[in-house]
Formats: C-alpha cells, structure tokens, sequence
C-alpha cells in the first residue's frame, strides 16, 4: 500500500500542461498546485486530491457542461476563477458541482459566468468558504440564471463567508436539513438573496441580504434559527425582507431588517418567536396573514417605518409581549402613550395596526392616496380617538425607551 503523498505542479512548458492530465497521474491525497495562467478544460476530480492555484490561475469551460465536477469525498479546490459553465439548467450546469460527495472542501474560488456557481447534489458534511460568484442578471432573464449556492438534497454542510451577486437566488436549499449558513453576503440577485424550502434545523447566522427581489424565502421548514443577519433595501413590488410561508417553530433573533418594502411578511407561519430584532424604516414593518398564529414578538426595536403592522383581520392568537416584555414603538408618544409611573412601561397599550394600514390592507387601491388630505385627516382622527381602530391586537407592554442589542449582533 501506497504510504507517501506528492505534490503535482501543472503550468506552460512544465511536465503537465494540463490540470486533467495531472489528475489522471495522481494518487489518493496528492497535492496539485496549479501555476497561473488559463486552462481552458472541464475538469473531473474523482480522486481524494487537493486542487490548489497559485496567482489566481482560471478554469474555463467554455460554455459546456460543469467546469470542475467532484465525484469523490475529501478532495479540495482553493484558489482558482472558474467561469464559463455550460448554459442548460435541466442539467444544473455548474462552475464547481459535487456530486454524492461528503467532506469536500470549496474555497477562496472566483466563480463567473456560471449559471450556478457551486451545486452540491446529494452532498453532506462539506465546506463552501469565502468563495464569490458573479451570475448573468445582467444579461440574461431570471428564467435562464441559476443560482450562487445551490444545495439538494445536502444536509450538515457549513456555508459561510461567500459573497454571491447577480445570479436568480444567491443561495437556494431545499431538502437539506442541518446546514450552518453563517457571514455570507448576497445582493442584487434577481429573486431571492436566500431561498430556502422543506428543509429543517438550518442555522442562518451574521449573513446579509440587501438589493435583491426579496430578501429571503423560508418556506415549509420547522426550527430554524436566524440570528444577527441583516435584510436592507429589498424594494419593489416583492421587495420583502423576509417572507415566511408555512415556517413554524422557528426563532428570529438580533436581525436588523432596514429600508425594505415590508421587512416581514407571515403566511402560515406559526408557533415562531421573534425577539431583539430591530425593524427600521420599511414601509410596513410587518405584513400579517389571517393564516398565521401563535406567534411571540417581544423586546424589538420598531424605528420610524411608515406603518408598523397590516393584517388582514381584526382577530389574532398572536402576542406582541412575553411575560411582561413588550416592543419599542418609536411612535408610541405620539399616539398619547406616557409612562406616568416610571418603570419605562407605556401606562396604555399599543395598537400597531393603525386604521388606514387596515385600510389599505383591505383595499389597495388606496395607497394612491397616501398623502392625500382625506387619509390624513384619517390619520389625524385616530391619532384622537383610538377607539376608531378595528384591531384588537395589541401590545399591552410597550416599552418607552428601545431595547439595547449588541453592536455585532446587527
């Protein structure tokens, strides 16, 4: 048996020219370090080898099939520009794809003009580190762009430090239960900075999301935790900083959801608790569906959005308190909130539905007249009388001054 490694070196005018001949030559746990320069193959890496670039060398496919394919575990890529990957996406073309592998290792790569950047199919216990990806939004429709990250059917993989951009999502998980998604940064991708369905136990951490068509999509998934991320300036007509569609037992915490269309939007969310988030200047904070209940939001920070909660009914098993911990509302003096006794607890409750969100809510085409004198005079009149509000929910425990969150957590 073989009880030695070594190290291949492939560059112009050495003894392999190219990295596939180099593989073909390599044993279990050799070392190729490839020089700089351009490698126009696609290439296949079915033995546990590392792959490692020097000055930044490229590996271009041009336009056919998966640039570097891995089919075995434990193998490496460090180092390199992968670009130019086939087009079709019935077949998942990929820069770097990883088929029915575990303890795969993807690092510090530039992935361009990939339709996906990294695909890992069927592939657990592996590492996507501190890679970027640079999609085709610019020059193709989101029907033929795929995704940065794209994970099947992989559980227990770490994600963590990648900065993808322009491609349709910026990370896409389905059915792939365990994962840790942590300080990955996704802006201007077409529909979601993250897109992510049926899969459970997933930890998103210290990530941002900012510019995308919606911020994030978490759907049919149980106990996620996401933790000290940040959602911004996801506009438009879907620009959500979170959509949560049938998520459930899940927590959302330390988030800091900024500039967005609607910094939360629940349909069919339930039994979720959300705490010590700030919402700051969205249009609506949050946008509850009739669906959703039995959720908790306590000790959050809600700075100066244009309205603070819409929902669709007047009737609620939803809570905006803990025990005796409700939520800063940055407007809550000025609907004649006072804290008579001291103890920083507003003496009256808090409605954050107000009567023209309902409104509106109820009829859109409203929002037209948003700075019409009518709807201010609405406005004005609930300011007066608060009884004209149709919501019974509320937050009994208001708290007058905002809750303090720590700086690395935003």
């Amino acid at each position: 048996m073989r009880s030695f490694t070594r190290e291949i070196t492939v560059g112009k005018g050495l003894t392999y020219s190219s990295i596939t001949e180099a593989l073909q030559v390599s044993n279990e746990g050799d070392t190729i370090v490839v020089k700089n320069g351009v490698y126009k193959e696609n290439i296949v890496i079915n033995k546990s080898v590392h792959l490692i670039g020097e000055e930044n060398p490229v590996i271009e496919g041009d336009y056919r099939g998966d640039v570097v394919r891995i089919e075995t575990d434990k193998a490496s890529i460090k180092g390199f520009t992968i670009r130019e990957s086939g087009v079709d996406l019935r077949k998942d073309e990929s820069g770097i794809k990883v088929m029915n592998s575990e303890g795969v290792t993807i690092e510090e790569n530039q992935l361009e003009d990939n339709i996906i950047g990294v695909y890992l199919y069927s592939s657990p216990n592996n590492i996507i580190r501190n890679n970027t990806s640079y999609g085709r939004a610019d020059y193709t429709t989101e029907e033929t762009n795929g995704n940065g990250v794209h994970l099947w059917k992989s559980p227990n993989n770490t994600i963590e430090g990648n900065h993808i951009r322009k491609h349709r999502d910026g990370i896409y998980v389905e059915f792939s239960p365990g994962n840790l998604i942590r300080n990955n940064h996704c802006e201007r991708n077409v529909r979601y900075g993250l897109h992510y369905m049926y899969s459970d136990k997933n930890t998103f951490e210290g990530n941002t999301f900012e510019r995308n068509g919606t911020g994030s999509a978490l759907m049919y998934s149980k106990n996620i935790i996401l933790r000290g991320n940040t959602f911004k300036d996801n506009l438009g007509p879907n620009g959500f900083g979170m959509l949560l569609k049938s998520l459930t037992d899940s927590i959302t915490e330390e988030n800091l959801i900024a500039n967005n269309t609607v910094g939360i939007f629940m349909d069919d969310a339930n039994r979720n608790v959300f705490t010590k988030n700030i919402f700051s200047q969205n249009g609506w904070a949050i946008d509850l569906f009739s669906s959703s209940n039995d959720n908790v939001l306590y000790a959050n920070n809600f700075l100066d959005n244009t309205y603070q909660v819409m929902t669709d009914t007047d009737r609620t098993t939803n809570r905006f308190f803990k025990n005796s911990t409700g939520n800063y509302w940055s407007d809550y003096k000025g609907y004649n909130g006072y804290d008579l006794n001291g103890d920083g607890i507003g003496d009256i409750p808090y409605k954050p539905v107000k009567l023209l969100s309902y409104l509106m809510k109820r009829y859109p085409d409203l929002t037209v007249f948003l700075e019409s004198p009518g709807l201010k005079a609405l406005e004005f009149a609930e300011r007066v009388l608060p009884v004209l509000n149709p919501v019974e929910l509320n937050d009994p425990y208001p708290l007058m001054n905002p809750v303090q969150i720590e700086e690395d957590s935003k």
